[in-house]
């Protein structure tokens, strides 16, 4: 029988950082020199979740999820004795992962925590709301690498769960310099660099300014028809009504 394809593909880094794509979300994992040691950023679902459990063989294991979504946490149901890391947010956020077990790690909006293994120091930092009800990002300070999770979206319009776009540009805004960062992983689609947040900022900036003109946000539709989108959640017009929505409350 033919073996089904895979759903995850790896990106190895170096010799003990990989960055797993696809499955639900783009993960990273750093195993220590021991191999007994692991932490995981983000766990993915279904069957990328454990496509992503297979190459974990380390006991001591650290999850950081950037969000509880469910394509990027539900796959924590899969790591029973895990030390969980997470933004705090209501009850409900926890159900949407698909009953996944809760974080023993809960940041507060601007809260961030440091964890050591071997010579690398990751930084966790909680944004609090953006993109979901509490986001943070997780920054690889030797490899000057950043897991933004989907607080950046590459040519692809960016999924509204929970979001507040106005908290979201505020925390893109921090996040330019508040890293050295010489390589991004974003939540989904490619490898980029630091120039990726500026893309999102861009983006954001571009359908604000179009807001209450109709020709102009047909202008929007025609710049970013090539960008993917997940129906009903994201899109060119989803934005608009979200910006219009807290631009009323804001009043």
């Amino acid at each position: 029988m033919r073996e089904p394809k895979s759903v995850v593909e790896e990106a190895r880094l170096d010799a003990n950082l990989q960055i797993y794509t696809g499955g639900g979300c783009n993960s990273a994992v750093l195993t220590s020199w021991d191999k007994k040691k692991v932490l995981i950023v983000d766990t993915k679902y279904f069957k990328g979740a454990k496509e992503l459990r297979k190459a974990v063989s380390a006991t001591d294991i650290i999850i950081v999820n950037t969000h509880f979504h469910m394509d990027h946490a539900r796959g924590n149901r899969l790591y029973p004795g895990a030390y969980v890391v997470s933004g705090k947010a209501g009850w409900q956020w926890y159900v949407d992962t698909g009953f996944s077990r809760r974080p023993d790690k809960l940041l507060q909006p601007g809260e961030e925590i440091t964890i050591g293994i071997d010579d690398e120091t990751i930084h966790v930092f909680c944004v609090g709301r953006a993109h979901s009800l509490s986001d943070s990002v997780v920054f690889f300070e030797r490899r000057r690498l950043l897991m933004a999770g989907d607080l950046v979206w590459e040519n692809a319009h960016p999924v509204l769960i929970g979001s507040n776009i106005t908290a979201w540009r505020s925390a893109l805004k921090t996040l330019e310099t508040k890293y050295p960062v010489d390589a991004l992983v974003p939540g989904h689609g490619n490898i980029a660099d630091l120039k990726a947040i500026l893309g999102m900022e861009g983006y954001f900036d571009s359908i604000a300014a179009a807001v209450g003109n109709k020709d102009k946000i047909d202008d929007m539709r025609s710049r970013y028809s090539r960008y993917s989108a997940f129906p009903l959640f994201s899109g060119v017009d989803a934005v608009v009504r979200l910006i219009e929505r807290e631009t009323a409350r804001n009043k």
